[in-house]
């Protein structure tokens, strides 16, 4: 029994990892769809993209100590729980401005989720699997990236851009589920440590000016 509930905690945890990288590629074969449906410039649509480069790079690096601060599961599910919101966001968006902010949202959720999900597979895999598990995160991860432009022109060829953000609701709907009820629930002793603010700000200022400038 304990197996079983191990081998739907790894796959609650692959699952949400993987879609971040799925997502991060898959819109890349949207833009013109996007562009046409708003009657945008695709200088302006790009910005779907580089909002989530941002997001990601500025958020990631402090997800981790966020994890070790508040716990990692809870910061798990909080990054899920955005990357819900963010792709129901984009998905529903009546303008660009709304697609770019929810897709920074999305880009939120990612960020945090991630590092959080490794931390909690080191915690909650048996030693004998968890090299096999690290494994299957790496590949997922790499594999999930590849095919994201894949399955994005399959989804807009089926239906239309929308469906590339629809798509990610029913298996993040799991994932929080599976997370809430299966992910074990340990003591944490919160660090007493703070969030660096200012180097945060100072970050998302360098990483903008270089993605900008490029």
């Amino acid at each position: 029994m304990r197996l079983k509930k191990e081998s739907f905690v790894i796959f609650s945890l692959l699952l949400g990892a993987i879609l971040v990288p799925v997502n991060s590629t898959m819109i890349a074969v949207a833009l013109s769809s996007i562009s046409t449906y708003y009657d945008q410039s695709l200088a302006n649509i790009t910005w779907v993209v580089t909002i989530y480069l941002i997001v990601m790079a500025v958020t990631q690096p402090i997800a981790g100590k966020l994890g070790d601060i508040y716990g990692h599961r809870r910061m798990y599910l909080i990054g899920v729980m955005l990357f819900l919101i963010g792709s129901i966001g984009c998905a529903l968006a009546p303008n660009l401005a709304f697609l770019i902010t929810f897709r920074s949202i999305q880009a939120a959720g990612g960020a945090i989720l991630t590092p959080n999900s490794i931390a909690l597979i080191r915690a909650t895999v048996s030693p004998e699997k968890l090299s096999k598990t690290m494994g299957y995160f790496g590949f997922g991860a790499g594999i999930g990236a590849a095919l994201g432009p894949f399955i994005g022109s399959i989804l807009i060829q089926s239906f239309d851009w929308h469906s590339i953000f629809f798509v990610n609701i029913p298996f993040l709907f799991l994932t929080l589920v599976t997370g809430v009820l299966l992910i074990p629930k340990t003591k944490h002793t919160r660090l007493q440590a703070n969030v660096d603010i200012t180097g945060s700000i100072y970050l998302t200022i360098g990483i903008a000016t270089l993605i900008l400038c490029t």
